[in-house]
C-alpha cells in the first residue's frame, strides 16, 4: 500500500474594514490569500465580494485610506 503525504496549511481569518465595508482577510501560512468584503445597504447584505488576484491584493500589504463606495 502506498503511503500518502498530507500537508496542512495554517489558515487565519482577520476582521477588517475595506473601502468602508466590513471585510474578512484570509491568510494561509501567514501569506495574504483572499479578501472577502460585504456590501451592506439599509442593514441588509446586498453584495459579497471575494478577491484572490495577487495583483489586486498587492495594495493590501500597505496602509491605504478608507473610502465609501458610491451607491448606484
Amino acid at each position: 500500500m502506498a503511503s500518502r503525504r498530507v500537508e496542512v496549511a495554517a489558515l487565519s481569518l482577520h476582521p477588517a474594514q475595506v473601502n468602508g465595508c466590513p471585510a474578512l482577510i484570509v491568510r494561509i501560512d501567514g501569506e495574504l490569500d483572499t479578501v472577502l468584503t460585504l456590501r451592506i445597504d439599509d442593514g441588509l447584505v446586498s453584495g459579497l465580494y471575494a478577491v484572490r488576484n495577487p495583483e489586486k491584493l498587492s495594495h493590501m500589504r500597505h496602509a491605504t485610506a478608507l473610502r465609501r463606495w458610491a451607491r448606484p
